[in-house]
């Protein structure tokens, strides 16, 4: 294997930064990780990024939305860096934070493996079928409070039996802020998740990238990640940034319309309750008003059995619980 195939190709972007010394795209970028460790086609770097935490063996992986539904409006929508599902049995998420607050980033994480475990469809099932939580988060600063560590493992457990309960929720945490400890570690002593970690945080970083190449000779699936990394140039992270805002834009305006067609909706019923109730007030019948106004009985029955129940409210009160009623 020749260092060279990854380091001395001008073509390659990283390549011309080395000889710029300047930065360039990290690993941990959010662009760049989806399209290598995040590939749905292609899953065997990340296979082998999550077997080299010994939690399980993995025979099946895919990736899935890395979206959770929102169920209510006051709960906090989740975008998942990556999210998958292994041997169709541990549901796994992949974070990356490149700054925060220890105490607060645990509970941020907490929350987040809740979410893997309530997001799940249980209905009709026995809870011991509740697929494992799994969440692996990458931390891109000094995360831990002891200097020097590099990954670390938390399982909830009994306190007094010391009875694992790791058939639940499982948090894998991985610093990569700080691998310069490792300089002194020669590469071939260099454990598995050590590796990852000097790729990842060390791939912003030209003056790293020799390190990176000494591991990627003895390291093939390390090497995989390099070779992808060496071929995405910029312009295709311009293509991807330029994508992503289109696609926000469409949203936008899908959102926009939707607002727009509910507003138009609710104007059109506010106007019949209105009439309906004026015909109500000179004693006319459901049907007759039905006739009158050329609208659904049914319609029109709605508004009088809310209007009875109710009849302290105007009639744009009627309306907005009638639009509600129809969204829901």
């Amino acid at each position: 294997m020749q260092t060279e195939v990854f380091l001395v190709n001008e073509k390659r972007p990283y390549y011309r930064a080395m000889r710029q010394n300047t930065k360039v795209p990290s690993l941990l970028d959010d662009w760049l990780i989806k399209n290598i460790l995040g590939n749905p086609e292609d899953t065997e770097c990340l296979k082998d990024f999550l077997m080299k935490w010994n939690y399980c063996t993995i025979d099946t992986l895919k990736i899935l939305n890395n979206e959770e539904k929102v169920d209510y409006d006051k709960q906090k929508a989740i975008r998942y860096d990556i999210h998958g599902i292994i041997n169709d049995e541990i549901l796994f998420a992949v974070e990356i934070q490149k700054q925060g607050d220890f105490e607060d980033v645990l509970k941020r994480f907490q929350y987040y493996a809740a979410r893997l475990l309530a997001g799940q469809q249980t209905r009709g099932k026995a809870y011991k079928n509740l697929k494992k939580a799994w969440l692996i988060l990458i931390a891109d600063y000094a995360f831990f409070p002891i200097p020097g560590m590099i990954t670390d493992e938390s399982e909830i457990r009994f306190k007094k039996s010391e009875i694992p309960l790791t058939e639940v929720t499982h948090l894998s945490i991985i610093e990569t802020g700080r691998v310069d400890v490792l300089n002194d570690k020669p590469i071939q002593e260099l454990d598995g998740l050590q590796r990852w970690a000097i790729l990842f945080g060390c791939s912003k970083w030209p003056e790293k990238w020799p390190w990176i190449a000494k591991i990627s000779e003895q390291d093939a699936e390390i090497r995989k990640v390099v070779k992808r990394m060496s071929e995405l140039t910029p312009d295709y992270e311009a293509y991807f940034y330029d994508t992503m805002l289109r696609l926000a834009e469409m949203d936008e305006c899908t959102m926009k319309l939707k607002a727009f067609e509910q507003g138009k909706a609710a104007g059109e019923l506010s106007k019949v309750i209105k009439q309906t109730l004026r015909n109500v007030k000179r004693g006319m019948s459901e049907s007759e008003i039905a006739e009158i106004l050329d609208e659904d009985q049914s319609v029109i029955a709605k508004i009088l059995n809310c209007f009875s129940q109710h009849p302290e409210l105007t009639a744009d009160e009627i309306t907005e619980r009638m639009m509600e009623s129809l969204e829901n």
